[in-house]
């Protein structure tokens, strides 16, 4: 697939290999689904490929073929849950001084197959103290033939020191429009569908993706919708035993109920798009614009934000889930 968000990063990487004046180490940053990794690997293939021409990696050479089949063997993908060679403990929130002396000692053994070994270190900001400290050593005196490429959500959550050395590319969410047009590209579609992801997607490429390559996603996504609506326009008793509900379900698997609510302030954002940029309609049968005038759906967006800042706190759920219940606006009638 070619890169079509975030363009004018793509060519400014593009020239800075061409020209031969590219740093060793990147720090790629913003938005979750952005397509952070998708440009780290497309940068990735600007570095080896063999040929390049005026367009890009040449999609010929052995390099290329590698690369496209995610099978390329001085590309290395690291992240907490990467094993460590010695180590019972896989299962980990971090990003361990262990992975990076593997990223060490694979760096001084040197490319095998083309110029440079790069190692793209994904949710980089999981960089324990001894990791980070250990990375730095790296940089003092890095492989002449490694580069190495931090994928990060959050930029600041890395030290400053590291921040100091790199190369910063930020990532930011597509238009609309490159949107539209990367869809209407590479898949076939029509066009309420295409107009679904659009709005679903909010200009994350990754999850656009997710939803072009399957679609039936978006009936769990109009059923997401269904619980915001049906739960905003129920009367505060009913809100108090879907709190209940919530709160048990958050017991068992916080993860599920982070997504939800998540998605809900999400919805609540795309109704707000569309009434002042003249955004496309999810076509949903309820909508909540029909109980709710902006200012409400407005609250309503801050109001789930601060439930989730509460879970976050491990606050009593139950207590949290009610005040949500009772904070959310009354429906106009």
């Amino acid at each position: 697939m070619k890169t079509f968000a975030n363009n004018n990063v793509y060519n400014l990487l593009k020239n800075s290999v061409k020209r031969d004046i590219f740093s060793h180490f990147y720090i790629f940053f913003g938005p979750d689904d952005v397509g952070k990794k998708r440009m780290a690997l497309d940068f990735s293939n600007l570095l080896l490929c063999d040929s390049l021409i005026e367009e890009g990696p040449c999609k010929n050479c052995e390099n290329c073929k590698k690369i496209t089949s995610d099978n390329h063997f001085d590309i290395q993908i690291i992240d907490n849950n990467t094993p460590i060679e010695g180590s019972k403990d896989i299962k980990s929130d971090q990003i361990r001084i262990g992975h990076i002396h593997e990223i060490i000692r694979v760096a001084n053994l040197g490319p095998f197959m083309s110029k440079y070994k790069i190692f793209i270190v994904d949710k980089a900001e999981k960089l324990n103290t001894e990791a980070s400290n250990a990375f730095l050593k790296l940089l003092e005196e890095p492989p002449t033939s490694s580069i190495s490429i931090f994928l990060v959500n959050d930029i600041s959550l890395l030290y400053p020191t590291i921040i100091s050395r790199a190369q910063r590319i930020g990532l930011n969410v597509a238009s609309e429009q490159d949107m539209s047009n990367y869809l209407s590209e590479n898949f076939s579609l029509d066009k309420s569908t295409e107009n679904k992801i659009i709005q679903l997607s909010s200009g994350k490429i990754k999850l656009a993706e997710s939803l072009a390559n399957n679609t039936s996603l978006l009936d769990d996504y109009k059923e997401y919708y269904n619980r915001l609506f049906d739960y905003c326009n129920s009367d505060l008793s009913e809100r108090l035993n879907i709190s209940q509900k919530l709160s048990s379900r958050f017991r068992t698997d916080r993860s599920i109920i982070y997504n939800e609510l998540n998605l809900w302030s999400d919805f609540c954002k795309i109704v707000i798009k569309k009434k002042y940029n003249k955004s496309h309609d999810l076509n949903y049968e309820n909508k909540l614009e029909n109980i709710f005038d902006v200012n409400q759906i407005n609250k309503i967006i801050l109001i789930l934000l601060k439930t989730i800042s509460s879970l976050r706190e491990n606050a009593n759920s139950r207590l949290v889930f009610d005040v949500m219940g009772l904070n959310i606006p009354e429906k106009n009638h």
